[in-house]
């Protein structure tokens, strides 16, 4: 679900985000939100999930839950409260698993035979990290992938990273950036509207080089600051990215031999 890996049409801005309400406790964290799997433990014995988030789940407002094994997507029923997960069984899932690497396969197998029935939910270290247990002590640990809201939510440019400085803009709140479902994304960059693509495929950010829909005149240093983030060196500009509760942050990938250069992203609404 999302934006993954194509480059959208443009369309208008959306309206301000509203968290819809859901269960408290832990169980509250995990909807609404994405998240990657880390590693299984089935019959004591342990799987790292694969590289790159392609192990995930992604929980609605809307009584379904939806992701991927490790090679193969599904969509299932899912009733979620305070501190257990109760699933259905899939609705739809896709093919393709002939073309993942084998340890891809190796953690689907154990993920799908685990993710089934009543499951117990806790928080293993803080907000963002949840283990799920079954009956029989197998257990999956989970990391906050994408977090709350992170489509039609204002977030704001809290600096950009560049080599191993932490640059803050001159604009502060100013600076904000909304992504829309869709692939568009829309803000401001300190002093002119703007609009754009971006993607999101697994911990990969992708953002497309942005156009301005406004003409105005600020100081020197908003303007300055405006034309770093609308002439990158790459178009598009990928970057690996990883989330907090209401915050996220996205780095340059050095294997792929990208300039140093990131994003820190906060909520404006937190």
């Amino acid at each position: 679900m999302g934006s993954e890996g194509r480059k959208p049409r443009q369309t208008g801005p959306a309206t301000d985000w509203s968290a819809p309400k859901g269960p408290g406790g832990t169980g509250g964290l995990l909807v609404g939100a994405r998240w990657t799997a880390q590693w299984i433990t089935v019959g004591g014995r342990t799987t790292t999930a694969p590289a790159h988030a392609a192990a995930w789940v992604d929980f609605g407002y809307d009584g379904t839950v939806t992701g991927r094994y490790g090679c193969t997507s599904f969509r299932r029923t899912a009733h979620v409260t305070a501190g257990t997960l109760t699933l259905g069984a899939p609705a739809t899932q896709s093919a393709g698993r002939g073309r993942c690497a084998a340890k891809n396969r190796g953690f689907e197998e154990e993920f799908r035979t685990f993710f089934n029935g009543r499951l117990n939910i806790t928080r293993r270290v803080d907000d963002v990290t949840i283990d799920m247990k079954n009956g029989r002590g197998d257990q999956v640990a989970l990391k906050l992938l994408w977090p709350r809201g992170l489509f039609g939510r204002r977030w704001q440019v809290d600096h950009l990273a560049v080599a191993d400085t932490s640059y803050p803009l001159a604009a502060g709140k100013a600076v904000y950036f909304v992504f829309h479902r869709d692939g568009t994304v829309t803000g401001n960059l300190g002093c002119n509207d703007f609009t754009g693509s971006a993607t999101f495929s697994g911990d990969v950010f992708t953002l497309y080089r942005l156009t301005p829909t406004t003409h105005r005149t600020c100081s020197q240093d908003i303007m300055r600051d405006e034309q770093i983030m609308l002439s990158p060196r790459n178009d598009p500009r990928s970057t690996r990215f990883s989330a907090l509760t209401d915050s996220w942050e996205s780095d340059h990938d050095p294997t792929q031999g990208l300039p140093e250069f990131g994003y820190g992203f906060k909520a404006l609404d937190h």
